[in-house]
């Protein structure tokens, strides 16, 4: 089996998904917002793992104050990183999959892309850019055989990122394991899906905010315990 590469990631996470799968890992060392260079990330040589046929954009940072609150390099971080980070690293491997016509874009997103909550202005913000972007870049792949794309919205996840969020019904909205989400995600790259909703119950959200007045939505924010879910927040930045 050929070698996985991966980007952002420690050793031990290399290790352990690497050979959970059966590959040996390789680390690459890619900058995701610096723009020192055209593109902001130069795909890396690497022979020992050849082309990139996968790319997996997962990195994100996530600041957890209300607008009046953030700082501001605090602010451009989370853009930055959730956002533009996605621009240069596609903009860097995307022209060798077009040039073999096999690859795929993978954006692991949030569910607040759609749904935004207060306490994370930021995060929220840069996600909403994010699925805007990997939805323009969907549409515009459609005509390039070989190559597509998968974009990825889950729940919250029980990860130290998000660590202190509480919602009103943690029983009927439990935190998605990690190992959920990746197991789902690499289904959907099999299957060549475009959108993938972590759990499935978040597909009757987004029909209610399609549907349902401001009002009735502000009820639901407060009822559920999103309105407040931040204010316990003490997650990774």
């Amino acid at each position: 089996m050929a070698p996985a590469p991966f980007i952002n990631k420690t050793d031990a996470q290399k290790s352990h998904v690497a050979g959970g799968c059966g590959a040996r890992s390789v680390p690459l060392q890619v900058q995701p917002t610096g723009t020192g260079c055209p593109h902001g990330s130069t795909a890396p040589s690497c022979p020992q793992v050849g082309d990139i046929t996968i790319l997996v954009n997962n990195a994100a940072v996530v600041h957890g104050k209300s607008l009046m609150d953030s700082d501001d390099d605090a602010l451009l971080k989370s853009q930055h990183v959730n956002t533009l980070g996605q621009f240069w690293t596609t903009k860097a491997f995307l022209p060798r999959m077009l040039e073999l016509q096999n690859g795929h874009i993978v954006c692991l997103n949030s569910v607040l892309a759609l749904s935004a909550i207060p306490g994370a202005i930021d995060y929220c913000t840069s996600k909403a850019s994010a699925f805007a972007f990997m939805e323009s870049l969907t549409l515009g792949l459609l005509d390039c055989p070989g190559v597509s794309a998968t974009t990825v919205l889950p729940f919250h996840t029980s990860t130290e990122m998000f660590q202190g969020m509480r919602v009103r019904f943690p029983n009927l909205f439990p935190p998605l394991k990690p190992e959920t989400v990746a197991r789902r995600t690499v289904e959907a790259v099999q299957q060549n899906q475009a959108l993938l909703l972590l759990p499935w119950t978040m597909n009757i959200l987004i029909i209610l905010k399609s549907i349902l007045p401001q009002a009735a939505l502000e009820e639901i924010h407060r009822f559920s315990g999103t309105y407040t879910c931040m204010n316990t927040f003490k997650g990774r930045t």
